[in-house]
């Protein structure tokens, strides 16, 4: 150790006349040489911590102990502006960014200094394995031309400020076609002293192509528009500060837009969730909740099914149901939704959602050109991983709602599968049908992937889960100009190598890139042809690949929405179509409600599973307490004298509109009740519905009557009563057919009886004198005649 030290002074002794020499000398091959500059007077009084000569090459360690982590590094250091983005024949690169004091000291005298690798890299597995690179790791030569770095004189904490310089192609040193380290190095000093080790950098990378190589590579850039959506009872999309956050300017989904609207002529893809794009125009309408309100004019017909209501059952022509005057007691109502919307009235934070909102919907409108591609995913992007192994029946539902397109925009669209981490199942690859575009991680595959594969009957396009990851760091790895880079890096290699396959890279879903112009510009390289997936599909043959190879982690089975997801959204579906079959003028709220049911079951519903699945159960009481709203009433005993009868029971509607309904009666198999098939009732009414009872046997009967919509589905009302069937037997009618034969016999016995002596009375009377007169006799006086009939008595 006194050994090593003494060494360490000998050279700190000669450290002053060595670099006096330089400055008289001119610029030195040093890295912080030249007289002008104010970091040689600092050196200079430093000596003492100086070595005569400081190497050119990048150190990997520094001389102050210990070895600063990324994340401890005093300077932060970006590269904002790289152009051209490849290394030209001649000319000059420039270079812009800037420097940040992280620390919480001054930072003084910092040189900003480029450099760049002696060997390129020529293979992705190269490039993936540089982007893993520890960030204090050598690998490249930093460029010591005091003609061409930049100079920062002072930092205070927490400052940030700019630089810019420009590398002649000379000093770059480059030769061999591929893809090179660049960056940029901080060099400073605070209350410790200056070393040789860099204070900050930044790193990218920066590809050769020769122009003599021949040719274009396709490539595709995909851009995917997904979000998560989720929905309070009431139908109206819950948290609007954040949908207000993300669709304005600087947030995700507008960032996204803008960065494909800067494309200007160039292709891109668009991959969009349908789901997303009705959801922000419901905000752009005020975020209203669900309606029950009229769609349908009285009499259209709704399209659920050719059957019409019997007008023999009409509520105006039958006594068999009969409305009433009575109103039911007043509910909560509904919102009509008729008439225009008026933002300016709405809530301060819904205004500013419904802002944001047309705005977002415009600038999409605008961005998506001729010339690029628009893909749906199947409606809400639905985890179709997930579906295939519990719900496949859903997943065929939403790939018919998006077969309808992006509503409001007139653009041709195609069916894709794409989840955001591009890995899908087998299973979930079974359920597409022939022809369907579908993208797939290359992670999937076994090394080297291939660009395009034939997978069990399906074309694949392989994106690159490298150009996706961005830059190797430590600056920001998602960073425009680090994305860009990476791309070109990617395709670089590809296109210098022996296949030239194509390369397509889906943008993270989460990326928030920052402009885009620059992005773009970058891409303006004679060997890349930037041009959408179908082209990408076409323009090499696939290689064919079992399914049975392809990888799927288990940690991505394990993220899947389970089976009580997919419960929870069936059980939304079917409540939303027994509320539409209930209405009598609506006929899309089951369409609404489905589609916030396909929304729940989504990709990034696996982040929040029990929260999705708590909103579509919210949803659907919210549905279920407005169909208890429609009751029935009835006796609560009724008595059948014979085989059949009739009794009447009411139907309420305490809705806010009209509705169709049925009544189906529970009972045991000894007992029918028939009653009309539908019944119209109006809103806030009552309707007398007549039910006939018919029995063969007597006895007691309970009856259960349901309240059910136009498809028989029962809507939770019911009322109980209890049937009597009291029919008297035939023997009990043979006797009383017997007594009313004696009675009436007994009578005409005694009628026959009488005229009888009647008869016989007058024979009696014929010579009343008894003197053979006859009747010539003189009468009696009156008084003393006999009254007629006293014989008989």
């Amino acid at each position: 150790m006194l050994r090593r030290l003494s060494i360490s002074a000998a050279l700190a002794a000669l450290a002053v006349p060595v670099v006096a020499t330089g400055l008289l000398a001119g610029p030195a091959a040093a890295d912080d040489s030249g007289m002008s500059d104010p970091a040689v007077q600092t050196q200079i009084r430093k000596t003492e911590r100086r070595t005569a000569e400081r190497p050119p090459v990048v150190s990997r360690r520094a001389n102050r102990a210990p070895v600063r982590a990324e994340t401890d590094a005093p300077l932060t250091v970006t590269i904002d502006q790289l152009t051209p983005s490849t290394i030209p024949e001649k000319g000059v690169i420039r270079v812009s960014g800037t420097v940040t004091n992280n620390d919480k000291v001054p930072w003084t005298t910092i040189n900003v200094r480029p450099f760049i690798s002696a060997e390129p890299m020529t293979t992705a597995a190269q490039l993936a394995e540089a982007a893993d690179t520890p960030p204090d790791a050598v690998v490249g030569e930093r460029i010591n031309d005091e003609r061409h770095k930049d100079f920062i004189e002072e930092l205070a904490p927490g400052e940030q400020q700019s630089y810019s310089f420009s590398v002649p192609r000379n000093l770059l040193r480059a030769d061999s076609a591929g893809v090179y380290w660049f960056g940029v190095h901080a060099l400073g000093e605070n209350g410790n002293g200056r070393d040789e080790t860099a204070d900050g950098r930044a790193r990218t990378f920066l590809p050769l192509v020769p122009a003599s190589r021949p040719g274009e590579l396709p490539t595709t850039l995909v851009i995917p528009l997904r979000h998560q959506l989720t929905y309070s009872d009431d139908g109206s999309l819950d948290d609007l500060a954040d949908w207000t956050k993300t669709l304005s300017q600087g947030g995700r989904l507008r960032a996204l837009v803008d960065f494909g609207a800067s494309s200007g002529d160039r292709s891109v893809t668009w991959v969009v969730d349908p789901a997303l794009v009705d959801a922000v125009r419901r905000l752009a309408e005020g975020n209203p909740p669900r309606s029950l309100a009229a769609n349908l004019q009285a009499g259209e017909p709704d399209g659920e099914s050719d059957e019409t209501t019997d007008p023999s059952t009409s509520p105006s022509t039958t006594p068999s149901a009969t409305p009433t005057e009575t109103p039911s007691p007043s509910e909560e109502s509904e919102q009509s939704g008729d008439g225009p919307l008026d933002l300016d009235a709405l809530d301060p934070v819904v205004q500013a959602a419904a802002d944001a909102a047309q705005a977002w919907l415009a600038r999409l409108g605008s961005a998506m050109q001729p010339e690029d591609q628009v893909m749906t995913l199947p409606y809400g992007d639905v985890d179709v991983a997930g579906a295939a192994e519990h719900d496949p029946a859903l997943y065929q539902r939403a790939v018919e709602r998006a077969g309808s397109g992006l509503a409001g925009f007139d653009v041709p669209t195609t069916l894709v599968l794409s989840s955001p981490s591009g890995y899908l199942s087998t299973q979930g690859l079974a359920l597409a049908d022939p022809g369907t575009a579908i993208l797939l991680t290359d992670a999937m595959f076994e090394d080297p992937a291939p660009a395009l594969a034939a997978t069990d009957g399906h074309r694949v396009v392989v994106t690159s889960t490298g150009a996706a990851e961005g830059g190797p760091g430590p600056d920001a790895r998602m960073g425009l100009t680090a994305m860009r880079q990476r791309l070109l890096a990617e395709a670089a290699v590809r296109f210098l190598g022996d296949d030239h396959t194509s390369l397509a890279m889906v943008l993270p879903h989460d990326w928030k890139p920052d402009g885009g112009a620059t992005y773009f510009g970058g891409l303006d390289v004679p060997w890349l042809d930037l041009t959408t997936v179908d082209a990408v599909s076409s323009a090499t043959a696939p290689s064919t690949v079992t399914g049975s190879t392809l990888r799927y982690p288990k940690w991505q089975a394990a993220a899947q929405i389970g089976q009580s997801g997919f419960d929870a959204a069936d059980d939304l579906t079917g409540a939303g179509a027994t509320l539409q079959s209930l209405l009598t003028l609506n006929n899309v709220i089951a369409g609404t409600v489905a589609d916030q049911a396909l929304g729940s079951v989504s990709y990034s519903a696996r982040t929040r599973p029990i929260t999705n699945r708590q909103s579509a159960e919210g949803s659907q009481l919210w549905i279920e307490e407005r169909l208890r709203r429609v009751r029935v009433s009835a006796p609560r005993a009724v008595t059948l004298s014979s085989s059949s009868g009739r009794f009447q029971a009411t139907i309420t509607n305490g809705l806010d509109e009209p509705v169709t309904v049925s009544l189906d009666a529970q009972s045991d198999d000894r007992l029918a009740i028939d009653g009309p098939r539908r019944v119209e009732v109006r809103p806030q009414s009552q309707v007398a519905v007549i039910l006939t009872a018919r029995t063969d046997e007597n006895g007691l009967h309970e009856v259960t009557l349901f309240v059910t919509d136009k498809r028989g589905t029962a809507l939770g009302a019911r009322t109980g009563l209890t049937v009597r069937s009291a029919q008297v037997s035939n023997v009990i009618w043979l006797f009383m057919a017997i007594g009313a034969a004696l009675l009436f016999g007994a009578i005409l016995i005694r009628l026959f009886r009488r005229v009888r002596n009647a008869r016989r009375a007058g024979s009696g009377n014929d010579d009343p004198a008894g003197d053979g007169s006859g009747g010539d006799a003189a009468d009696p006086p009156a008084e003393d005649r006999q009254p007629a009939g006293a014989g008989s008595r």
